[in-house]
């Protein structure tokens, strides 16, 4: 099974947030995720470097407002694809002012949805989803329909 890798650029600033990241992270390690925080000090390119060399062999993937997007059965989908991939998947929120034109052309994109979110937000909202496609497919009763 391969490993689900999620990158973020920077540690929540706020603690509300970063409790949150903390929670689902812990929760999905069993699961074979895990969260890489990069500092925030790094700029664009080297932040960019630092994740295509970390995705050496596997999946880069961008989280662009760009990007695919769908429903939680689409990331359940997703998460199962990830799973029984060979690869790594690293799945990377970008920094504070995005990936820009050049990064998002030449790696795959995913998308939370049309609203702008700070990347703290975006962080608690992707370990939270890939929490709940994990828990759909244990069958657990976290996920209402």
């Amino acid at each position: 099974m391969a490993r689900i890798v999620v990158h973020t650029h920077g540690r929540a600033r706020e603690r509300g947030y970063a409790d949150l990241v903390a929670l689902y992270a812990e929760r999905l390690t069993a699961r074979g995720v895990k969260l890489v925080q990069h500092s925030d000090k790094l700029g664009h390119d080297a932040y960019l470097e630092k994740l295509q060399a970390a995705a050496s062999g596997g999946e880069l993937i961008l989280l662009d407002e760009t990007g695919e997007s769908g429903s939680t059965d689409w990331m359940v989908d997703n998460w199962r694809r990830w799973r029984i991939s060979g690869d790594n998947v690293h799945l990377a929120i970008g920094p504070v002012d995005g990936f820009g034109e050049e990064a998002v052309a030449q790696h795959k994109t995913i998308s939370l949805g049309p609203l702008t979110m700070t990347y703290e937000m975006a962080a608690v909202v992707l370990l939270e989803q890939l929490y709940r496609a994990s828990e759909i497919e244990r069958g657990s009763p976290y996920h209402r329909k």
